[in-house]
């Protein structure tokens, strides 16, 4: 694994250790209240590199929503400044989603463990913020995964509205059919922001906006599992 050498005033410190948590495997929020979580993974294999679709961030941007953006260590080791464009914005929040994208099950303990920390720390360094929560690479899992992202006090968000869209051929339209057909009240939407989301950041505004008009609140996913309040989230 490759060592973490990030070039955007890196911090020295490695994140603070999070006390242990529940072993949690979260699809959604609550079903009786009409809010909704825009997820974003970024991530790459240190042998396939991946990109950054600022188009998604800036449609977030012009609409005020927030989102939950899940991070991996190896992508933010070689997109730093990018790391910190979305550590800026207060509507944004940031997750670990495992350092170089393996299937977690066929890991040990131990590397398990370090894909956690190691993604911890290089986002502590570059933003000084602290992950609390993890996405499975490809949504993978076994008892033992979870067991160690909770004993590393994470917790752990799969989803339950799929977009598809690292698929080249589903397009905008196709995208938007498969939000309107898939949210409901407490949706966690998931969508990548690293390139191969192929179609994503033309489809986005279309979705925001039909949520909206639908009567559901764009919010994180820590609001939308009462990790945090809800106060001060955009309609």
């Amino acid at each position: 694994m490759p060592s973490i050498t990030p070039t955007a005033s890196p911090r020295p410190d490695a994140a603070p250790t999070l006390p242990h948590s529940d072993v949690q495997l979260i699809y959604s929020g609550d079903r009786e209240r009409p809010y909704i979580a825009l997820t974003f993974d970024l991530c790459q294999k240190p042998e396939l590199p991946a990109g950054f679709d600022a188009t998604i961030v800036d449609v977030l941007q012009d609409a005020d929503a927030p989102a939950t953006f899940f991070l991996g260590g190896d992508w933010m080791r070689t997109h730093p400044e990018e790391t910190l464009v979305l550590a800026k914005n207060p509507h944004f929040e940031l997750g670990n989603h495992s350092w170089s994208h393996p299937d977690m099950r066929e890991l040990d303990e131990a590397h398990i463990s370090r894909e956690i920390v190691m993604t911890q720390d290089i986002l502590y360094r570059l933003t000084g913020r602290q992950a609390r929560l993890f996405r499975l690479p490809s949504g993978l899992s076994n008892d033992l995964v979870l067991s160690v992202i909770a004993w590393n006090g994470l917790t752990t968000i799969q989803w339950d509205a799929d977009t598809a869209d690292p698929v080249p051929s589903n397009d905008a339209e196709n995208i938007n059919r498969l939000v309107r057909e898939r949210v409901q009240n407490g949706s966690i939407v998931l969508m990548h922001a690293n390139g191969r989301g192929w179609h994503t950041a033309e489809a986005l505004p279309e979705i925001i906006r039909y949520l909206r008009s639908s009567g559901y609140t764009l919010v994180t996913v820590s609001q939308l599992i009462g990790a945090e309040p809800l106060a001060g989230s955009q309609p």
